[in-house]
């Protein structure tokens, strides 16, 4: 524990417990107000659960985590003592780390050592004798333990082998490969290049954290990319397929027949502009959102795949209508906002770059923020039911007016009526995998969806378990600063009703259609060395590419557009496509609106015509659009569609699958609580002593892709505290000599 002077003022207008992304959020809100703010942290990070970490702090966060195995204690134990570590362990389960062979980092030369009998002549012995007696054992058994990382590589192993509260377990490292050692030695060199995130998500280019983000200007502080493609898992064909998800790719889109286009575009022109025609969607607003598009639009069981997971998906199976339009007109507002995509990826992992940015401005404004801070009990008026202070590991008691925080910040009382509250309960199945190259083909920073039921969980028995849930994936690359150049992360997520059942069953079915599994015959087949040199320069030059910033905004270009032998040539000599875009700027964006108009006049004009000539014709390249003469709006905006977008990848031009398999060579399996309470509450809940007025609970990360509901959930919690405040207004530049 960090030893940390006293506060001299002790009494604020606000204590935030935890630096998870709400709080930031509420934190620079309140001192951008002018309240007074302490926000403390138990972590040596900020972030809370949508933390980042390089590869070696993810194996510590891992281990600590799993190691701290949750009790029932006395009932006379102290009901306001604040048991962080625990309450962050109960939120976590069937935490696995695995570590995949792979011969062909040490050329075909693969040797196995056995650690069982190690393990088993030791087993009486303390942690520390059988670590040292496993360390020793490999040592002498492998030969190329001659660096810093080698020997280190060695440590962890011996110590996974060795323990039994672990995220790895001894009965998982029975033996270890040579290509093991060897992999794991490479992961500790690059350690710093990673940033993995626990929660991973995206922004929408129009979404409420991006309007928030340009409104206060605090975007200032942070980098994106945008989001490449968005693919689907189609189980008839057992292919991952690429989705037309604009309206340039619905009209170059080769997946579509002619027929499909128009039902797609036709729904999509109404779901832009849905809330001024209730009468064609009201008498559904509460049905599932397929019923209503398959009845009102009469929508192929592909465009349905399109509308409702590729554009409308929002981490909800069962949205209704109204939820589901929702989703797709932020979706379609989003599109073209800074290209020809909807999603913006933040760089050097997603979650803590955003709450760092937040914790910067509250900084700015007098919060103050202490990081390894522990807490030790809270102190309650139980008559008044008011929260009063916090007692820190110092002794030191601190007053506010206010407490926010998360769970694992409350007293054993208070988490105990929680968890009582608590009816039906959810979860997130985690993985955080690492590949040697894109599981995309030249699509590098893709997002993609397996539908609920599409996959079989346990093949070859029975009765069969299809996924009850739509599990997500989202790849990152070099190029989002996440992980090396010639690396890529996969990460893997979906919903679950039950604690029950660990994240590798849920999750393993979705891997092994995306990457060879080492050791596993169900996922895609070992690429050869062969293979694997000749297209290994297609990810060579991926770090290099250069980031979207939010302080810039791409110019229109000129030219024609890039073919698909283009883009072929481009990947094969590792450029890249999005190499060449531009950065962006949030006060320069595009003005697409007179475009897009256009665009629909041109498509439904080429789509009558098309109709009218041969339902056999093909459908031929877009053409260039650009805006009526005399048009008002920026420069962007007066350039043809085609060259403002020439180096977008269309819907034909990609592949969908590699080359060659990529191959797993690292996995972090773990399964987080999302649980809440939700009316019904259980019988006799009602009983219990409430939680205190003035303490403020923050709703744990959900598994969507955005960040909407924890963005929204802290405006509420800013308006209800300081009803007459704005809301993060613009932080003035430091030269108008304000208080900034």
């Amino acid at each position: 524990m960090a030893d940390l002077d006293s506060l001299e003022t002790t009494v604020f207008d606000a204590i935030i417990l935890g630096t998870g992304f709400t709080q930031t959020i509420v934190a620079a809100a309140l001192a951008r107000a002018g309240k007074t703010v302490l926000h403390l942290d138990e972590n040596d990070y900020y972030g809370g659960e949508s933390g980042a970490f390089g590869f070696k702090e993810l194996l510590t966060w891992a281990d600590k985590v799993a190691a701290e195995v949750p009790t029932d204690e006395a009932s006379n134990e102290d009901p306001d003592k604040i048991e962080f570590a625990k309450l962050v362990a109960k939120a976590y389960d069937h935490l696995e780390i695995q570590l995949f062979s792979d011969p062909s980092v040490l050329e075909g030369k693969e040797q196995t050592i056995d650690l069982g009998s190690i393990q088993e002549a030791n087993k009486n012995g303390s942690l520390d004798d059988r670590t040292k007696a496993l360390q020793e054992h490999i040592t002498g058994s492998y030969s190329g333990a001659t660096t810093k990382e080698s020997k280190e590589a060695i440590q962890i192993l011996a110590g996974w082998a060795a323990q039994r509260n672990s995220a790895t377990t001894a009965s998982n490292f029975r033996s270890i490969t040579f290509s093991q050692i060897a992999s794991l030695e490479e992961l500790f060199k690059s350690s710093r290049k990673y940033n993995f995130d626990l929660s991973p998500k995206l922004l929408y280019s129009r979404g409420p954290l991006t309007n928030l983000l340009i409104s206060s200007g605090i975007g200032k502080y942070l980098e994106f990319k945008l989001l490449e493609r968005t693919a689907v898992y189609e189980s008839l064909t057992d292919k991952v397929e690429m989705m037309p998800t604009s309206k340039e790719d619905v009209f170059v889109s080769k997946a579509l027949s002619l027929k499909e286009k128009r039902l797609l575009m036709k729904f999509l022109q109404f779901a832009v502009d849905y809330k001024n025609q209730a009468e064609v969607w009201e008498d559904y607003k509460n049905a599932p959102f397929t019923q209503f598009v398959q009845n009102k639009y009469g929508l192929t069981d592909k465009v349905l795949t399109a509308v409702v997971y590729a554009i409308g998906f929002d981490g909800n199976d069962n949205a209704t209508t109204t939820e589901g339009l929702k989703s797709v007109k932020v979706y379609l507002q989003s599109l073209g906002r800074y290209g020809n995509s909807a999603y913006l990826c933040p760089l050097y992992g997603v979650g803590s770059e955003l709450a760092q940015a937040f914790c910067r401005v509250a900084a700015v404004y007098g919060g103050i923020y202490m990081l390894q801070h522990g807490l030790k009990n809270h102190n309650v008026d139980q008559e008044a039911n008011q929260w009063k202070s916090v007692i820190d590991h110092t002794g030191q008691v601190l007053k506010a007016n206010q407490l926010i925080c998360t769970r694992e910040y409350l007293s054993r009382g208070m988490d105990a009526y929680l968890e009582a509250r608590i009816l039906n309960r959810s979860y997130v199945s985690h993985c955080i995998l690492v590949t040697d190259r894109s599981a995309f083909g030249e699509t590098t920073l893709c997002k993609t969806l397996f539908p609920m039921g599409s996959l079989v969980l346990n093949p070859g028995e029975k009765p069969e378990r299809t996924n009850e849930h739509t599990i997500s994936v989202l790849q990152m690359c070099g190029g989002t600063m996440s992980c090396p150049s010639d690396r890529f992360i996969l990460y893997i997520w979906a919903e679950s009703d039950s604690a029950q059942g660990s994240a590798k069953e849920a999750l393993t079915a979705a891997i092994r259609k995306l990457v060879h599994i080492p050791g596993d015959a169900l996922s895609l087949k070992a690429p050869t060395t062969a293979a694997a040199s000749s297209v290994a320069a297609a990810v060579a030059n991926e770090g290099s590419k250069p980031v979207h910033s939010l302080d810039e905004a791409p110019p229109a270009t000129t030219g024609s557009p890039a073919s698909t032998s283009d883009n072929a040539s481009a990947v094969a000599s590792g450029s890249g496509q999005d190499g060449l875009q531009p950065r962006m700027s949030l006060d320069q964006e595009m003005d697409m609106e007179t475009v897009r108009q256009e665009i629909l006049k041109a498509e439904k004009k080429l789509f009558d015509e098309s109709t009218e000539s041969s339902s056999s014709t093909p459908v031929p390249s877009r053409p260039s659009t650009p805006a009526p003469p005399g048009s008002s709006g920026s420069t962007s905006s007066s350039k043809p569609l085609s060259k403002m977008f020439q180096k977008s990848k269309s819907a034909g031009s990609l592949t969908t699958t590699p080359l060659i398999s990529p191959v797993a060579l690292f996995a972090l399996f773990y399964k987080r609580t999302t649980s809440w309470p939700r009316v019904p509450y259980p019988i006799g809940s009602e009983k219990l002593k409430p939680l205190p007025e003035n303490l403020t609970l923050l709703r744990p990360m959900d598994h969507s892709l955005d960040f909407e509901e924890a963005t929204e959930e802290a405006r509420a919690i800013f308006e209800r505290l300081c009803p007459d405040a704005e809301f993060l207004p613009p932080t003035p530049e430091p030269e108008d000599n304000s208080s900034y």
